[in-house]
């Protein structure tokens, strides 16, 4: 049996857009959408999840969101054509919301799908908000060029390999946040090691600063003896 992309589209939707603004889409949930596990796409995924992906179709292919809060709105129940009870009476109905903040723009390609950061086009209010394939979700994690140095899987996506360019990464500012005891300076150093790994250190010169000693350099074996670190204090006025 074949559907056509309209049948596909619908068959993947999830809600509509009520407010959009540069950073910010408000979308508000079907009724039938998944409260818990959505099977429509193919393979189960939890639906509704901060961090999660959805998309809107537009002009150039699919405005790409992440979901930043989800919340619940009590209201009337939604009046449906060709059903009417006078005996009852309308009780409080939660309606589901959610935000996204975009990201990028998913366009199709002759060997799949591109993703970019980005957007040139953007939904309007009423547009319908559907879920991602996996296929299409792996093209959003696993994009970019220079892609060289494996840091981990994606539990969100599939396990999609998550790649990074190490002259990108470190070419600009980084945090790496977490709770005490939550491995931040064991990943600090599995980023270094991982990069000088994937570089030819003998033509590339690396120096890293480390401020106050922040840096585990026993964690990172003999890959430290190839590091210059220029150690200095912190200067509080």
């Amino acid at each position: 049996m074949t559907t056509t992309p309209i049948e596909q589209l619908a068959s993947l939707r999830v809600g509509t857009v009520e407010f959009i603004s540069p950073d910010r889409i408000e979308v508000q949930l079907d009724i039938e959408s998944p409260d818990s596990v959505a099977l429509n796409t193919g393979t189960p995924r939890n639906f509704p999840r901060i961090n999660g992906y959805v998309m809107i179709p537009v002009d150039l292919g699919f405005v790409v969101g992440q979901v930043s809060w989800i919340t619940i709105q009590r209201s009337p129940y939604p009046k449906r054509s060709g059903f009417q009870d006078f005996g009852l009476i309308d009780l409080p109905f939660p309606l589901r919301k959610m935000e996204l903040q975009p990201v990028g723009t998913l366009i199709a390609s002759e060997k799949g799908y591109k993703f970019k950061r980005g957007l040139e086009t953007f939904p309007s209010v009423g547009d319908i908000v559907i879920l991602p394939t996996e296929t299409q979700l792996k093209s959003i994690i696993e994009s970019g060029e220079n892609r060289r140095v494996y840091i981990g899987n994606s539990p969100l996506v599939g396990n999609a390999k998550v790649m990074i360019d190490p002259d990108r990464l470190f070419g600009r500012h980084l945090a790496v946040l977490g709770n005490t005891g939550s491995g931040k300076s064991c990943s600090v150093a599995g980023l270094i090691r991982w990069s000088l790994e994937s570089a030819n250190i003998s033509k590339t010169k690396k120096t890293f600063q480390s401020i106050a000693g922040l840096l585990y350099l026993t964690q990172m074996e003999n890959t430290a003896r190839r590091l210059q670190i220029r150690r200095r204090q912190i200067f509080i006025p």
